[in-house]
């Protein structure tokens, strides 16, 4: 059976032309709902943030959409903590958030893989994550991508991932990925910035007998955040 993947950097819900403080699940949920994504990697999440209201944004979030939900923390923020998560139409299980390495000596912010194993109504089972890469230092990236590529390969069973990789694919940290998942954009339609967009750093990637069957950038939800939503229906 198809299944559709989303991964969406949704700016902690904070739309680019509102001021700081504004936020807007309801938009977010929006754009997930009318896509009818069962799998959705999440980055920029606030969880218990003065910014963000106190509100548990990906636990909004599945209680709008009627979804699982997975958290990964990178790190404290606010009062509470801001990273990357999970939904999923369909049970969860194996749950992680796998810290990723960083160049000796470095002082920003941590970086991590949230993972979760998804059964399927036809009882198949994969493994999703959700990602999102240093944006300051090449060599971070490549660490880091380094990293999910040997859990990714180590895994014994069909491995799909969704994230803002902060990287274009003629890059190091992609090539990285890319010996051992396989792109699931044929497009390459570029995903930043909302506005005539011009380079494409959010993927999903997969690992396993997949095709591809549909894919799309959501280029007409340009308000809700600072990226644009990629989806792919992988059969």
């Amino acid at each position: 059976m198809p299944v559709s993947v989303m991964t969406y950097n949704i700016h902690h819900a904070n739309p680019p032309t509102q001021q700081e403080g504004f936020i807007d699940l309801d938009t977010i949920a929006q754009t997930i709902r009318k896509t009818g994504a069962e799998l959705v990697a999440l980055q920029e999440l606030d969880s218990v943030t003065v910014r963000s209201g106190k509100q548990f944004q990906l636990k909004v979030l599945a209680e709008k959409l009627g979804m699982h939900y997975y958290y990964g923390k990178a790190i404290p923020y606010q009062g509470g903590g801001y990273g990357v998560g999970i939904l999923s139409r369909y049970p969860v299980s194996d749950m992680r958030t796998v810290k990723l390495p960083n160049v000796e000596g470095f002082e920003g912010e941590d970086r991590v893989l949230a993972l979760v194993k998804v059964t399927l109504p036809d009882n198949r089972t994969v493994y999703f994550g959700s990602t999102h890469l240093d944006v300051k230092l090449e060599g971070n990236r490549v660490l880091q991508a380094k990293e999910i590529a040997a859990i990714a390969c180590q895994l014994q069973a069909p491995v799909i991932i969704g994230g803002d990789f902060n990287s274009t694919d003629d890059k190091a940290p992609m090539k990285e990925l890319l010996g051992c998942l396989t792109d699931a954009s044929r497009l390459k339609a570029p995903t930043i910035p909302v506005i005539n967009p011009r380079r494409r750093i959010d993927y999903i990637l997969y690992k396993g007998d997949f095709e591809v069957r549909e894919e799309e950038v959501l280029t007409a939800d340009n308000y809700g955040s600072d990226h644009l939503a990629f989806r792919a229906k992988l059969q």
